[in-house]
């Protein structure tokens, strides 16, 4: 049974069919990232495209290392059993082809898995994220602007009104400003300064 296993070379077949299962599972995942971009582009809220994105790329970069290294332990167990039992047997042990298989496939793997790394497109993530910083410090920007009733922007101007007219009286910088006339143009540009 043993002989006609390695006869038939199975054990062979198997390794390369665990680097082919490996190599299709790679692209899936590649290409499954792809899609998750595409659909992420179409999402208007940033922070709805920013999470998505990020679980997105952790979730498929633990797949396509499985890809990896699942495929390239089936390739290893393979290439062990070959040796084991080519060792029982009289022949003058293992062939070649089984050796530089065993050693080929998990390489070619992982060069492949370099080849479709979605990590090196952190960029995009960063950008996602950059454009939700920005829209969020707009929104909190436009929030604080109309959050300000007018009853305490009269407070603040009439605050920094009488701290300008303290100061003038003890003759300070603003010692000239004690007519009315320029209190009241004081006044306009401190409003004018809170509005803009």
């Amino acid at each position: 049974m043993i002989d006609k296993l390695l006869d038939m070379q199975v054990l062979f077949y198997c390794m390369i069919a665990a680097g082919i299962f490996g190599a299709v599972g790679m692209f899936l995942v590649n290409r499954s990232y792809k899609k998750k971009v595409r659909f992420a582009q179409q999402i208007s809220k940033m922070k709805e495209k920013w999470m998505n994105l990020w679980k997105s790329r952790d979730i498929l970069l633990h797949r396509m290392n499985r890809w990896v290294w699942y495929p390239s332990l089936a390739c290893i167990f393979f290439l062990g059993l070959a040796v084991i039992l080519t060792g029982d047997g009289p022949g003058d042990g293992i062939s070649l082809k089984y050796l530089y298989t065993g050693l080929m496939v998990p390489v070619s793997l992982l060069l492949l898995r370099q080849a479709l790394d979605i990590s090196y497109r952190g960029e995009l993530l960063a950008d996602s994220m950059a454009d939700y910083m920005d829209f969020a410090r707009d929104t909190m920007e436009e929030k604080q602007v109309e959050s300000i009733p007018p009853q305490a922007t009269e407070e603040v101007v009439d605050h920094i009104a009488r701290s300008i007219r303290e100061c003038a009286a003890t003759k300070g910088r603003f010692s000239q400003m004690l007519s009315p006339e320029e209190e009241a143009i004081m006044r306009e540009v401190i409003k004018e300064f809170m509005e803009s």
